[in-house]
């Protein structure tokens, strides 16, 4: 992981739903696509910006079912930025025990697909006991548990990912592309 990145990103399309709830029905709701995903926040590809620092709720389209989080609108990107996807990152706010454990299953950047590889060709007949998403439950613990004992922020506190580059731009280095079960590399 790049050491000025504050968490880990995964590249990942995602349908998600931005919505604000008012009384008696929904103020504004949106459906969007995510373009990478950290334990704190998502960035989202929109044809429309919110306002930074707005109140929202973003449910994420998971295989499990959906994941509704109290979120944030941390940035944006506007249409004249030639060189960043246009869009908002998104600041997870209230993630609770439930969708914690859920994000941190989810969250399976190619080093722990990899590891999973090893660890499956080592130990064939765990495949069907230990599964890929625990595995990825249990890794993600551990790196919050190193930072956490280093003096560092959780992985799942707080902190919206940067907007990856437009298309057909080259990634930056040091980003992380997931392809765990489950992940969709086109809309749904």
């Amino acid at each position: 992981m790049d050491e000025t990145r504050r968490y880990e990103r995964i590249e990942i399309e995602l349908p998600c739903r931005i919505f604000i709830p008012g009384e008696g029905g929904l103020r504004f709701e949106a459906f969007c696509i995510s373009r990478n995903l950290g334990l704190g926040g998502l960035f989202v590809a929109t044809s429309f910006l919110l306002k930074e620092g707005l109140e929202v709720f973003l449910e994420l389209a998971l295989p499990d079912g959906p994941l509704a989080i109290r979120s944030r609108v941390a940035h944006v990107v506007g249409l004249d930025d030639s060189e960043l996807t246009t869009g908002m990152g998104i600041e997870f706010l209230d993630v609770d025990a439930h969708g914690r454990e859920t994000l941190l299953r989810y969250f399976t950047p190619d080093r722990y697909e990899r590891f999973f590889g090893a660890f499956i060709e080592e130990f064939p007949h765990l495949k069907k006991t230990v599964p890929l998403r625990d595995v990825s439950l249990v890794l993600n613990l551990w790196e919050e548990w190193k930072i956490k004992a280093e003096g560092g922020p959780a992985s799942t506190a707080s902190g919206a990912p940067p907007a990856p580059p437009r298309a057909g731009r080259p990634t930056p280095a040091g980003s992380v592309h997931g392809h765990g079960a489950g992940r969709s590399r086109g809309k749904r």
